[in-house]
């Protein structure tokens, strides 16, 4: 989403939010502030979780999309009676991002890299996708040299490699996967 989009619904959240409540609110007036704060919450879901080109194309799309992804992410079973595309599409990203989320766990405590190599990846690659730091996904590391570690990132479908020393310098970062 562009900041002017992002302004835009700032400025109609800030002014409906300004305008003082009464019981002989419209429904107009209801419905309007219902879709200001829908697309807040549509603005705060990071673009790194829809692939393949998909963007909602409606604020019930964007709703679908977030309760599929939510049951995705806390592994829910699908629920195949609301196969919406926008279920459909969350549900995979939310899976997606569950299964990132825990690779390191999986992964052999020989083949872990060290902390400072981690961390300064982690920052490194947070940076490059304007995320926070906690939205960034450690899925495995290897060691080809002494001292030195691959570390495989990602954020959403987006897949960084950070090439690191053991004390935290980034000798080179790459898009994809190792």
């Amino acid at each position: 989403m562009t900041k002017t989009a992002l302004c835009l619904v700032a400025t109609l959240a800030i002014g409906l939010a300004a305008q003082p409540l009464s019981a002989e609110t419209s429904d107009g007036e209801k419905l309007a502030a219902a879709l200001a704060i829908l697309g807040i919450a549509a603005l705060a879901h990071s673009e790194h979780h829809y692939s393949d080109g998909y963007r909602p194309e409606s604020g019930e799309e964007t709703a679908e999309f977030e309760r599929g992804y939510r049951d995705g992410l806390h592994g829910y079973a699908y629920r195949p009676d609301n196969g919406t595309r926008g279920y459909e599409q969350g549900y995979s990203a939310g899976s997606r991002e569950r299964e990132n989320s825990m690779a390191h766990r999986r992964q052999p405590a020989h083949a872990k890299a060290p902390p400072m190599a981690i961390q300064g990846c982690a920052r490194r690659v947070a940076q490059n996708f304007a995320v926070p730091v906690r939205d960034v996904h450690i899925l495995r590391s290897q060691s080809p040299r002494k001292h030195e570690w691959q570390i495989e990132t990602a954020v959403g479908h987006q897949h960084m490699v950070c090439k690191m020393r053991d004390t935290g310098e980034v000798l080179d970062l790459r898009g994809g996967r190792m």
